[in-house]
């Protein structure tokens, strides 16, 4: 193996799970042995839940403009090592340096809007009537939990932990077995920015932490970005023992080209849109609907999508399974194409 095994990061140390059952973690790109991955139990859940309950009563009471010194000091560290994260996002996910030099310039992004949480969550007082107040505020919830994917290593969990953790919530994040080196790598890097022990943990493993996530009775809340599938089970799941829930499923995308299109800036539009990341990410566009005259338009796609070479600017799909669903794909695609002519081998031909 290329890096050591996975482990979990609870109570600010990287510890063996309970379990010795493991996953490969292999390079879409090469199929490199990079590491392996532990399938933790229900009780490696509770321990980072343990953990975390531990740290929440002094992490929540501390002023939000204190608890965002930490983002501060993490976002410095992200463009410390931008180089370094980038190949790492590249090599487990399969992406192009670009894209995963993108990714982190995008987990940057969202650590300084986590930064200027002090000027957004004032609260309001109202007054309704004579003598009369009406106050918000808000307060953390606790332990949250996030379930994130394999397509954004860096970003989707971004998303979550540092306006989370700012507004003074301690969190448990599982991350995709394909991708867990990535997050090991940031939990470090909250370490190194001052993040109190226990406030951040790491459960790694596969469907099994993600229902004991979903039934754990002293977890207040659970996001998922994943499968339209898979989203619509945590919902269900979660919200039946009464936590709040943000569940992200998968997307659709239909681009609308009219006649006035401008056909170059289009054309590249759509092609990145489609191939960008390997096409495995929300915003890829899998579908286009025409109205009126624009071959000449579908004639410059076709120019653009000559000019996508893999390995160069189309990165490596996950695994050998996603390879051969596209594949199956494509081939039932071209059959129904040429279902009007008079017989698959002249298709072909």
């Amino acid at each position: 193996m290329k890096y050591v095994p996975v482990q979990n990061y609870i109570n600010g140390k990287f510890v063996d799970a309970t379990t010795t059952k493991t996953l490969d973690v292999i390079s879409p790109i090469d199929g490199t042995h990079l590491s392996t991955v532990p399938l933790s139990s229900a009780e490696d859940l509770n321990n980072a839940v343990v953990s975390a309950k531990a740290a929440f009563p002094k992490w929540g009471k501390m002023p939000v403009k204190e608890r965002v010194q930490v983002f501060f000091r993490y976002k410095f560290l992200l463009e410390k090592h931008l180089d370094e994260l980038a190949a790492l996002i590249s090599e487990e996910n399969g992406k192009t340096i670009g894209e995963a030099t993108a990714e982190v310039e995008k987990c940057i992004e969202l650590t300084e809007f986590a930064c200027s949480l002090p000027q957004l969550v004032t609260g309001e007082v109202l007054e309704v009537s004579k003598g009369v107040e009406c106050r918000t505020e808000r307060i953390p919830l606790g332990v949250v939990a996030s379930i994130v994917p394999f397509n954004f290593p860096a970003m989707v969990p971004n998303w979550t932990i540092p306006n989370a953790i700012a507004l003074g919530n301690c969190m448990i994040i599982k991350p995709s077995e394909k991708v867990p080196l990535t997050l090991s790598r940031i939990a470090a890097l909250l370490k190194e920015a001052g993040l109190p022990d226990g406030v951040f943990n790491i459960v790694n493993g596969d469907s099994e932490i993600v229902q004991a996530i979903c039934d754990h009775p002293q977890i207040e809340a659970v996001t998922f970005v994943g499968s339209t599938k898979v989203a619509k089970m945590v919902y269900q799941r979660a919200t039946h023992n009464f936590k709040q829930c943000l569940a992200l499923g998968g997307a659709k995308n239909h681009l609308i080209v009219l006649p006035d299109a401008k056909p170059e800036m289009t054309a590249q539009n759509i092609a990145a849109s489609m191939s960008g990341c390997a096409g495995q990410r929300c915003m890829a566009a899998s579908a286009m609907v025409a109205v009126g005259q624009v071959d000449h338009i579908v004639e410059k796609i076709c120019d653009e999508a000559r000019k996508v070479v893999p390995g160069k600017n189309l990165g490596a799909v996950i695994s050998k399974e996603a390879k051969e669903r596209i594949e199956r794909y494509i081939t039932e695609a071209e059959k129904k194409r040429c279902k009007n002519f008079s017989g698959w081998s002249k298709c072909k031909s």
